[in-house]
Order: structure tokens, then sequence, then C-alpha cells
């Protein structure tokens, strides 16, 4: 059986859709997307007429959008084998699930899903994997870091040692350190030594620099909410947010434009903001707590204006 399978590049939770589908499947081709560019890799397998050599295609931590939707929904060749699964609440709002191989959920009896979760039960229901232990745990960790389940419920600091891993071994690194590791069927997801090390490191170089991000914060009005800007290496997006949180600030939100990813982030700072609506009206998609939208030509000058004038 031959597997296709498009995720989420930036984080543990796209990371997992590709590592499961290496666990569940022996022949598979992964494609790591930043958040708008599915809809063109996507028209790129279709151009080439490659996306029809898969016996499946799945899509994990990200949404379609029309017209591909309508597009993937009107081919009989490929509907019936093209499967998504996605935990964002502005995909629902757009009405993106009105099509059965779309899977979009934003809470479980677990709490609140991500890609990761929702493709392991798919996996597991339909026998596709051996559902171990470790297996399972490696999937619950990722959830409550993606959903900051790990901080806000749980204070689960293992679910964030895992995305530090992530950053210190980088993308392709984790994906084989954790499909070779799992492959092992280990009672327990333990880090090894090595990973613990690495972990350890990161750790000490995430602390340095969120002092220095911190201090370039520049506080702006943006759409009559108090908003900290910052230029950020994209992966201490999360660690920074959570950081100012902690200085009991009085902005309701953090932007943090990453050009090399083409990407502004949004991280809700006051408990009751809504990032997802201030993403939205930039052309964005996400959740209440964290989102994102496509950096255009003109906000890339607007931006670098506000940065320098400050």
């Amino acid at each position: 059986m031959k597997i296709l399978i498009f995720t989420h590049k930036s984080d543990i939770d796209g990371m997992g859709g590709a590592i499961l589908a290496k666990l569940a499947f022996e022949n598979v081709d992964y494609v790591l997307c930043e958040t708008f560019e599915l809809q063109n890799e996507i028209q790129n397998y279709y151009d080439n007429g490659k996306i029809y050599d898969y016996d499946f295609v799945y899509v994990t931590d990200l949404w379609l959008e029309e017209p591909m939707l309508s597009k993937v929904a009107n081919d009989e060749k490929l509907k019936g084998k093209f499967l998504i699964f996605d935990h964002h609440e502005s995909a629902l709002i757009e009405n993106l699930d009105k099509h059965d191989f779309i899977n979009i959920k934003i809470k479980d009896e677990k709490g609140k899903c991500c890609g990761t979760s929702l493709f392991y039960e798919y996996l597991k229901e339909n026998k596709l994997i051996t559902d171990g232990n470790d297996i399972a745990e490696f999937v619950e960790l990722t959830r409550r870091y993606d959903t900051w389940e790990w901080k806000n419920k749980y204070d689960d600091e293992e679910a964030h040692e895992l995305t530090l891993l992530f950053e210190a071994v980088g993308k392709e690194g984790y994906i084989k350190l954790m499909t070779d590791k799992l492959s092992l069927n280990k009672e327990r997801f333990e880090f090894s030594e090595l990973e613990r090390m690495l972990i350890d490191n990161k750790k000490s170089q995430v602390a340095s620099r969120l002092e220095e991000y911190y201090k370039k914060v520049i506080k702006e009005n943006v759409l009559g909410y108090k908003a900290g800007i910052v230029f950020i290496d994209y992966e201490y997006r999360n660690d920074l947010a959570e950081y100012i949180r902690n200085k009991n600030t009085d902005l309701d939100l953090l932007i943090m434009p990453a050009f090399d990813y083409g990407t502004i982030s949004y991280r809700r700072i006051k408990e009751t903001f809504k990032v997802r609506e201030i993403a939205e009206y930039f052309g964005g998609k996400g959740h209440d707590y964290a989102a994102s939208s496509p950096i255009f030509d003109n906000q890339k000058e607007e931006i670098i204006k506000i940065l320098l004038k400050k």
C-alpha cells in the first residue's frame, strides 16, 4: 500500500502525522507544508498526476480550502481515498468540514484534539497501527503540548520537553528519531540519556534567548488592542508567549512576524483574548489561543516601518 501524507511542518503535531504514517505503513511519502502552502502543494501533485499513484492521501493538522476542496470532492478517483484530520476552529467556522472525507474535531473525551490524536484514533479504529503504550503516550504528549493543556491543565513538563527535542534535532531528525524509537514497541515512552542531554541543552539555550527577545518587544495598538510585536526565530514563538504571560504584562496579544516562514504568528497573552479573530482579519486562521496569517508584501513594508520607527 502506497501512502501520501501532507502535514504541518512547524511543530510536533505536524511531525506526529508523518511519524504515525511511517509506523502504520511501509511505503510512505510525506510533504511538510507551512500553514498556507497546502493548497499549492496538492495542486502540484494534481498537475503532474502523481496524486493518483497513491492508495490513500492523508492531510493532518491542516485544512483544505476552496477551490481545492471542491476539486477533491468532485474527483471520483480521489475522494474515496482522501482523508483530512484537523482541529482548527477557523476551519469549522468556515464550514470546511462539509464532505465525508473531512474530520475536523475540536474536543473529545480526553480534552482538546490535535491533528496527531485524530489521525491516531483513525489508525487504531481501522487496525492500521499497533496500539502500544509508548505510541499512545507519545500521541498524548503531542496533544497536550499542541493544545497547551500541558501547561494549563496538567503541568506536564515532559510534553514541553518533547517539543524541545524536536527543536534540537530538526524536522527530519525528529521524524526519524521518533519513528525508530516507537518501532521498538516499548512498554513506556521515555527519553534516552542522549535525548535528555539534548533537551537540557535546549532548555538552557531557550532561557537565554527569551530574555533577549523580551527586551525587543515593541508595544503597539493593533485594531484597538494592546499588542507586543517582535521578530523572532519561529521555534521560540510559544515559549516567548508563555514567558511574557508570566511577566503579568498588560498586553492582550503577541504578534511575531517570521519572514522566512512567510507567516505572522499570534499568541494570546490575556486569558480571555481570542487571537483567532485578529488572524482572520488579516487573512489567516487558527485557534482562540494561537493563530497565524500569511505575510503579504504590503504587510512586510508596514511591519518594517513600525520596527524601524522604534
